[in-house]
């Protein structure tokens, strides 16, 4: 029974690893569709009309949808003001706290996206542009996007509750914005 857990753990992360590379994929297809919509524009003085909203469409996927592999690796936005001050073992009850409250939010903004975007669906709603693409495909980004994010939070708070029981947690605390940084380079100069 301890294997179910751990198997709907690597499904998760798969599909948030899956989807995350689909984000940055789109996030390089709107900054070329921009790119090309602009160099169209200037230099030809024709006036285009689906790039402007297809990169939108791409920048809600990869904001939504990305947000579980941004989350999967923990790379989302930190405040650590006061997290800083804690014992090790408070901060890391507070990280859960907090976990937790985020996994509601997405819940509910997942619960009311999802009728949503049925409806945009059975409806066949369609864009008032020229260009006019169906609205069910950017409204799928919604209420797909944060239920990934809710899930991946589940994984990320049951190995976090995991850590805070083993006692496992280190003493040192890493601000979260300078994580990646060495900040012993160039002391001692």
């Amino acid at each position: 029974m301890k294997k179910v857990p751990r198997i709907l753990e690597k499904i998760i992360n798969g599909l948030s690893y899956v989807t995350g590379g689909i984000a940055a994929l789109a996030l390089v297809a709107a900054a070329i569709i921009i790119t090309e919509g602009v160099i169209v524009r200037k230099a030809l003085g024709v006036s285009t009309i689906w790039q402007i909203e297809a990169s939108v469409f791409l920048l809600m996927y990869a904001c939504f949808v990305g947000a579980a592999f941004a989350q999967m690796h923990d790379h989302h936005l930190n405040v650590d003001l006061v997290i800083i001050h804690l014992t090790p073992r408070n901060r890391e009850i507070t990280l859960i706290v907090v976990s937790i409250l985020s996994c509601i939010i997405c819940a509910v903004i997942a619960w009311y996206a999802w009728p949503m975007w049925y409806e945009a669906f059975m409806r066949d709603d369609h864009s008032e542009s020229l260009w006019g693409p169906p609205l069910w495909i950017p409204y799928f980004f919604l209420p797909f996007g944060m239920s990934l994010l809710f899930f991946q939070y589940i994984v990320y708070i049951m190995n976090k509750i995991k850590f805070v029981r083993e006692g496992a947690f280190s003493e040192g605390f890493t601000p979260s914005e300078l994580k990646d940084v060495d900040s012993k380079k160039g002391k001692g100069k």
